[in-house]
């Protein structure tokens, strides 16, 4: 779960070494597609009354897979269900199906009460895609549902091989990680996961926040409370199913100083991964190079040129996916900032599009 208007006040130094790196690689923004993608009314969201929030994005065979969290209803933020969405041409996109959906118990204690984030990957050595998702619960003795704490929860597909991206899927088993949070993980516990390769072994990053129990749902916190938004590294013991370790040499990791949610890895070349995520932007992208899937380089930004009205704040970036020598398709998500009703929390700011933007990449 993200919390775009906290203040955040972070007095971290980044490291001399971080800020003197050269950027191994740009992505320098071509176009973006005019419309949403997925936006309101679109047939099969004609339910969704508060738009669409962070996922992921495959393309498998030609044809282009879109997972993401649907705000369907009242609790905003809390009655929700990840769903698949599909297009073989990239911008026609058809629902295929539900994964996961809130029980509507707001004190729910399994978290299961809010589904979000479906990320999903290949897992090669099972032979099956595995979507990872936060499932959430109210925080213990929250005053309100918006603040809520998450555990990783996996759904596996059924149909094995690289196909079975469409589902259906089935529920996997709960994320067995060690249990060191570090400083930078507060009640929220885990509010994202996404496991990549590097070389033979899983790694994956996963996000927190220090955020505290108590949080107004228009976000009226302490002014001078210093609240950080990180993703961090764990590293996976036998597979995706396996024991997770967290990496605190390595953690957190502050391509930005205060906010970084949602990191999504692609390897580009040997040498070469780069990872979008939310960085609390209003008309760019974040992202951010690696040589080796371990240190991460300062953020960059993908400045969107000529933003269409629909976006007044981007949220999460969904993919990198390639589609040539050097231009990629991004698929993200965005805040129209339309809330006349003042519907809280006010950190969902308006009904959340899915846009998709192309980008170059220039290696240095």
């Amino acid at each position: 779960m993200n919390y775009k208007k906290f203040p955040l006040f972070a007095l971290l130094i980044i490291p001399f070494s971080m800020l003197a790196q050269k950027p191994l690689a740009e992505l320098q923004f071509v176009s973006i597609h005019p419309n949403p993608i997925i936006g309101k009314g679109h047939n099969g969201a004609k339910d969704v009354k508060f738009g669409f929030e962070g996922g992921t994005a495959h393309k498998v065979n030609g044809v282009y897979y879109l997972f993401t969290t649907e705000v369907v209803d009242t609790p905003k933020t809390a009655a929700v269900r990840m769903a698949i969405w599909s297009s073989k041409d990239g911008i026609r996109f058809e629902k295929k199906g539900i994964i996961a959906e809130t029980n509507r118990n707001w004190w729910d204690t399994t978290h299961r009460m809010s589904p979000w984030s479906p990320m999903a990957v290949f897992d090669v050595e099972r032979n099956v895609w595995s979507v990872f998702n936060v499932g959430y619960r109210r925080k213990p003795n929250a005053t309100n549902v918006y603040n809520m704490t998450g555990r990783i929860l996996r759904h596996d597909s059924k149909v094995k091989g690289r196909n079975g991206i469409a589902g259906p899927y089935t529920e996997g088993g709960w994320l067995d990680v060690d249990k060191k949070p570090d400083w930078w993980e507060g009640p929220g516990e885990f509010v994202s996961f996404f496991p990549f390769r590097v070389g033979k072994s899983w790694w994956a990053f996963y996000g927190s926040n220090s955020v505290p129990e108590h949080v107004e749902a228009a976000a009226t916190i302490n002014p001078n409370a210093k609240n950080v938004f990180y993703n961090g590294l764990m590293k996976s013991e036998n597979g995706l199913t396996g024991k997770w370790i967290r990496q605190p040499e390595l953690n957190p990791l502050k391509m930005d100083p205060e906010f970084v949610e949602n990191c999504i890895a692609a390897k580009i070349a040997p040498d070469l991964y780069i990872a979008v995520y939310d960085g609390a932007n209003e008309q760019e992208i974040s992202y951010s190079c690696s040589k080796d899937g371990f240190h991460w380089g300062k953020e960059q930004l993908i400045k969107i040129k000529n933003a269409p009205g629909w976006i007044k704040n981007t949220r999460t970036p969904l993919c990198l996916i390639r589609e040539g020598k050097d231009l990629y398709t991004i698929y993200f998500t965005a805040f129209d900032g339309n809330n006349p009703d003042k519907v809280e929390p006010l950190w969902h700011d308006g009904f959340g599009n899915v846009g998709m933007m192309k980008v170059r990449l220039a290696i240095k």
